[in-house]
């Protein structure tokens, strides 16, 4: 499982936050709930393209930042009970995978590939780009991790 180097400019996001430690599959109830949401956010850029961003883990609680969201003009309004995140400019490594594999991915990109690597993780979120031909309900559907990754 090779990445691709990517270089992908300042960008934002709105979506629903969820703060803990997945344990009763909170993100998937998450994702439910900002597709019956997606309709309050303005400004969208790309209706059919979806971020899953992650920041903020706390290695010692066990938990972490999500973000369901679209990407959305730098001016765009946040609805109620949503977020807004910035995400900075960054190199990543890109990986595919699908729903059921994603945390065997992670796995894989964490334990394996990135301590083999010419690569250290760099400051920023990494997050999850769910495109246009991505099926949720395919369990062969590909997503795309984005890694924020630089020379180490």
């Amino acid at each position: 499982m090779e990445p691709q180097i990517v270089t992908k400019p300042a960008f934002t996001i709105v979506g629903l936050n969820y703060h803990g430690q997945n344990k009763n599959q909170e993100i998937p109830q998450l994702w439910g709930t900002f597709m019956e949401r997606a309709a309050v956010v303005q400004g969208v850029i790309n209706p059919t393209t979806c971020y899953g961003a992650c920041d903020n883990f706390d290695e010692a609680a066990g938990t972490f930042a999500y973000l369901a969201a679209y990407e959305v003009g730098a001016d765009t309004a946040v609805p109620a009970e949503m977020e807004r995140w910035d995400i900075p400019a960054n190199t990543y490594a890109v990986f595919s995978c699908t729903l059921p594999t994603i945390h065997e991915a992670y796995g894989h990109i964490y334990n394996t590939w990135l301590p083999q690597s010419a690569y250290q993780r760099a400051p920023g979120p990494e997050f999850e780009l769910y495109d246009e031909a991505f099926n949720a309900n395919d369990p062969s559907s590909l997503l795309y991790l984005y890694v924020p990754v630089r020379q180490a």
